[in-house]
C-alpha cells in the first residue's frame, strides 16, 4: 500500500449528482457563514463534589428487597451528617478518610446492600480519540464545532445538543454488546477509497472470491470482485487514483462515496481523522461504484444491478446518497425484492417530495428511509428538500467532515444525513441475526431527538438517538421463521397453470418468490436474485410438466427452496356415445356427453366407420363437432358404425365407436287398459316395449279429445264427462288401447 498525504479540501459538491436520464438531479449545498447561538453545552458527565482530603465518598445500592424503612435502618447507624443524598434504592455517604475502610467493609457485608464501593471522579467523554473529532458536530455538538476548509480551521458557534448522542450511544453499545455480528452497508455511490487508512479495516472482503486469480470463484458473474464492485467501468477497480497514487482521478471523481463510507464506519480512536457513526461495531463497507466522470453521472440499469448485487452479497443496509425525478419500476422492483434497509436522501432542491418527486426516497416501502438535512443549529436550509408524507425525518448534513480519496473534506447535503443514519441502523443490525427493515425503521423513528424547525416539514420532526435507539434493543424483533408455499395446480388451454401461495409466520413479510425448472440448490438462487420472480399468490403458467424447484424469502434473511413436481394430464377425453332413432325411422341421432377434468377438451369429429386415433390426426379426416355444455349431437345417413374422436389440450387423443341400427319392438304393453278419472284430473300412461333395447318410438292418440287428451310423452289429462280411447302405437306398428271414463267433480 502506498503511502496517503493527507489533504483538506474545502467546501464541494455533497450530494452526488447521478444523472439518471435526467440532468435534474440532486446538487450540493454550499452552506458557509451559519447563524448558530452561543449557548455552551454542559458536560456529558459532570464530575461530583470534590470531597475535602479528610474524606472519603461510598455510594452503595440496595437489594430490590430492602424496603425503605430497611434502607433507612442501615443508614441511621452511619456517622451523623455523613448522608449526601438517598433516593431510587441507593445513597452516597460522606465518612472520616481514615474510617472509611471500616464503613465499607461494614456496607459490604450487610445483607440489605446488593453493592458498595468508593466514589471517584469521570471525566467529560469527548467523541473520541481522531484529529479532527471536533468537527464532527452531527456525533457530539458542544455548542461550537471546528469547520475545515481550504487547510483553514475555523470555529462555528451552534446550538448545544443538536447532534445524534453518539458518544453516549456508544458506552451504552459497549456495555450492552461484547460480540456483535458483523454488518454489512453497501455504499450505492461513486467509487470509495479500500486503501484510506481511516477505512481500510472496515472495507469489506468477499469471502468466496480468491484475490486476482482471474476467476469467478462464488460463481456469481463477477471476477475477482474483492471489495465489490465499479458498475460505472465494468470492473473491480472501486476507487481511481490521480497519477501520484494518492488524491481522486479528477475523470473519475471518488470523493463522494469515499465521504458518505467515513460517516458511517471511519475507524474510531486511531488518532487519525474522524471516527464513522457505527465505528464502535462490527462494521464494513461494501464499495458499489456506479458514479463517473467528472459530472458524476450514473444509470438507473447500473444502480438497479448495484441493488442486486448487495441483496445477492448478503448486505443488511443500503446507502443512497443520489437520487432521480424519474420513477422506474425495475429500480422500484429491486427495493422491494430486497432485504436490505434502504437509507436514500431525500435531495437538495428545497422543493417538496410530495409534489415534485424524488426516487428512490420516494418509494415509501417498510424497508426505505427518507433522509432531510439539518446545520448544527437545528435548522433546515434553503436547499433542504421536504414531504410531510414522503420524507420521514432529518439528520446532520451541514460542514459534515469526513474521509476523501486519500485525505478528508467538508461537504453538506442530504448525502450527507443518510449515512448518518446509516450508521445508526447498523448498530441495530449489529444485534443480531434474522432482523429486519421495518423494525430497525421503526425503531430509529419512535426513538427521534425532537427539532423544532422540523415540525410541519417532515413525517417526524427529529434526527437520530443513537443512545435511546439502543437502548430500545429490546423492542428489536428477529424472524428465525423461512416462509412456506402452498401449490395448487391446473391447466388453461394447452399449458399447465400452478397457483403459488406463500405465507410467513415469522412477521417480516414475504420479500420474494421466484422458480426455476429442475431440481436445484437453495444457493443457486443468490437469495432471490436470479430466475423468474412471481408475487405471492399468482397463477403462473407452463409449458411442461415435471420437477420444479421454488425459491421464497422474508425480510429477515430467512429463505426456503420447495422442489414441487407439476404432473402433466396423461388422461385422455372420456366419450359416451347414445343414439337415437325418429319415429318414422328416417333420422338418427348420436348424443355424445364428453369429459375431460384435467387440460379440458379441445377437439372433437365424428366419421362413417370403425376409424382409430391416427385418421383423425392429419385434420382432414372428419366432421368437426361442436362440444355444448359437454355434448355433441349429430344426425348420420342410416345404419351403420360410426366413430367419435376427442382430444385435449395436452394432446391425449381417444375414439369410440358406436353401432347405430334399427331394433323393432316385438310387444307392447300399457301400465293399465282401463282408467276412471275425474274432471281436471291427470294420469301418466306408462308403455312397456320389449326388447329393452328396441329403439321404437310410440305415438299416442284420442278418440274423443274434448273428453280427454293426450300429449306426446302419455299423459292423460280429464277434460269433460263421457268416455274416450287412448291408443298408443309403436314405430313398427303394435298397438295398445286404454279406455277412460272421465267423470265430473264432486
Amino acid at each position: 500500500m502506498k503511502k496517503k498525504h493527507f489533504k483538506q479540501i474545502g467546501n464541494q459538491i455533497g450530494f452526488m449528482a447521478a444523472v439518471f436520464l435526467l440532468p435534474s438531479l440532486f446538487y450540493t449545498l454550499l452552506m458557509p457563514g451559519l447563524t448558530t447561538n452561543g449557548s455552551t453545552k454542559l458536560p456529558l458527565m459532570a464530575e461530583p463534589d470534590q470531597a475535602s482530603p479528610a474524606t472519603t465518598d461510598i455510594i452503595l445500592l440496595f437489594h430490590p428487597e430492602a424496603d425503605i424503612l430497611r434502607q433507612k435502618e442501615l443508614l441511621s447507624v452511619l456517622p451523623k451528617d455523613c448522608l449526601i443524598w438517598h433516593e431510587n434504592g441507593a445513597a452516597l455517604v460522606r465518612v472520616a478518610e481514615d474510617t472509611a475502610p471500616h464503613w465499607l467493609s461494614y456496607l459490604q457485608t450487610d445483607d440489605a446492600v446488593a453493592a458498595a464501593d468508593y466514589d471517584g471522579p469521570v471525566s467529560a467523554l469527548g467523541i473520541s480519540q481522531d484529529a479532527y473529532s471536533d468537527a464532527q458536530w452531527g456525533l457530539n455538538n458542544t455548542g461550537s464545532y471546528s469547520y475545515i476548509a481550504d487547510m483553514n480551521t475555523s470555529t462555528v458557534l451552534s446550538t448545544m445538543d443538536v447532534d445524534m448522542n453518539i458518544p453516549e450511544a456508544w458506552v451504552v453499545y459497549s456495555s450492552m454488546l461484547s460480540s456483535p455480528r458483523e454488518v454489512v452497508v453497501a455504499v450505492i455511490d461513486t467509487g470509495i477509497d479500500i486503501n484510506h487508512p481511516d477505512l481500510a479495516p472496515n472495507i469489506w472482503v468477499n469471502p468466496g472470491e480468491i484475490p486476482g486469480d482471474g476467476i469467478d470463484n462464488d460463481n456469481n458473474g463477477f471476477i475477482d470482485d474483492i471489495s465489490g464492485w465499479d458498475f460505472y467501468n465494468g470492473d473491480n477497480t472501486v476507487c481511481h487514483y490521480d497519477t501520484d497514487g494518492i488524491h481522486t482521478l479528477t475523470s473519475d471523481n471518488d470523493d463522494h462515496g469515499t465521504h458518505v463510507a467515513g460517516i458511517i464506519a471511519a475507524v474510531k480512536d486511531n488518532t487519525i481523522g474522524i471516527a464513522g457513526v457505527a465505528s464502535c461495531a462490527n462494521i464494513k463497507i461494501m464499495p458499489l461504484k456506479i458514479h463517473g466522470g467528472t459530472k458524476g453521472s450514473g444509470t438507473i440499469a447500473n444502480a438497479v444491478r448495484a441493488i442486486r448485487y448487495a441483496t445477492a452479497m448478503d448486505a443488511d443496509i443500503c446507502n443512497i446518497s443520489w437520487g432521480t425525478e424519474k420513477a422506474n419500476t425495475a429500480l422500484e422492483e429491486a427495493i422491494r425484492q430486497s432485504d436490505m434497509l434502504f437509507v436514500c436522501a431525500a435531495g437538495n432542491s428545497g422543493t417538496n417530495n410530495n409534489s415534485a418527486p424524488v426516487y428512490p426516497a420516494n418509494y415509501g416501502f417498510d424497508n426505505v428511509l427518507s433522509i432531510t438535512f439539518i446545520d448544527a443549529s437545528g435548522n433546515m436550509s434553503k436547499k433542504s428538500n421536504y414531504g410531510t408524507q414522503t420524507v420521514d425525518f432529518g439528520a446532520p448534513g451541514i460542514h459534515i467532515y469526513s474521509t476523501c480519496v486519500g485525505g478528508y473534506i467538508s461537504l453538506s447535503g442530504s448525502s450527507m444525513a443518510a449515512p448518518h443514519v446509516s450508521g445508526v441502523a447498523a448498530l441495530l443490525y449489529s444485534f443480531g441475526d434474522n432482523l429486519y427493515p421495518a423494525n430497525i425503521k421503526e425503531i430509529i423513528t419512535e426513538t427521534l431527538k425532537p427539532i423544532a424547525s422540523l415540525e410541519g416539514k417532515v413525517k417526524h420532526a427529529g434526527i437520530p438517538d443513537a443512545c435511546a435507539a439502543l437502548l430500545s434493543a429490546a423492542s428489536l424483533k428477529h424472524d428465525y421463521t423461512a416462509p412456506v408455499l402452498s401449490f395448487t395446480p391446473g391447466f388453461s388451454g394447452n399449458r399447465l397453470t400452478l397457483t403459488v401461495s406463500a405465507k410467513d409466520l415469522g412477521g417480516s413479510g414475504i420479500r420474494t418468490i421466484c422458480y426455476a425448472y429442475g431440481i436445484r440448490e437453495l444457493s443457486s438462487f443468490r437469495r432471490g436474485t436470479t430466475d423468474t420472480t412471481i408475487a405471492p399468490g399468482d397463477t403462473i403458467s407452463l409449458a411442461k410438466a415435471g420437477d420444479y424447484t421454488f425459491y421464497v424469502s422474508d425480510y429477515a434473511g430467512n429463505e426456503r427452496a420447495i422442489i414441487y413436481h407439476l404432473a402433466d394430464d396423461v388422461a385422455a377425453p372420456k366419450i359416451l356415445p347414445d343414439y337415437d332413432i325418429s319415429y318414422d325411422r328416417k333420422t338418427f341421432t348420436v348424443t355424445a356427453s364428453i369429459s375431460d377434468i384435467q387440460s379440458g377438451v379441445k377437439t372433437v369429429k365424428c366419421a362413417a366407420g370403425e376409424q382409430d386415433a391416427e385418421y383423425f390426426r392429419s385434420g382432414s379426416h372428419g366432421t368437426a363437432l361442436t362440444l355444448v355444455d359437454g355434448q355433441c349431437v349429430f344426425s348420420v345417413g342410416g345404419e351403420g358404425i360410426y366413430t367419435i374422436y376427442a382430444s385435449d389440450h395436452r394432446g391425449n387423443k381417444t375414439v369410440k365407436t358406436i353401432d347405430v341400427r334399427t331394433v323393432p319392438a316385438t310387444s307392447l304393453e300399457l301400465n293399465v287398459s282401463k282408467k276412471t278419472m275425474t274432471v281436471g284430473e291427470s294420469f301418466l300412461l306408462i308403455p312397456t316395449l320389449k326388447p329393452l333395447a328396441t329403439t321404437d318410438k310410440i305415438k299416442y292418440s284420442s278418440s274423443k279429445p274434448s273428453v280427454c287428451k293426450v300429449n306426446a310423452s302419455g299423459k292423460l289429462t280429464a277434460v269433460s264427462s263421457g268416455k274416450a280411447t287412448i291408443t298408443a302405437k309403436s314405430s313398427g306398428g303394435i298397438k295398445k288401447k286404454c279406455v277412460v271414463t272421465v267423470k265430473a267433480a264432486k
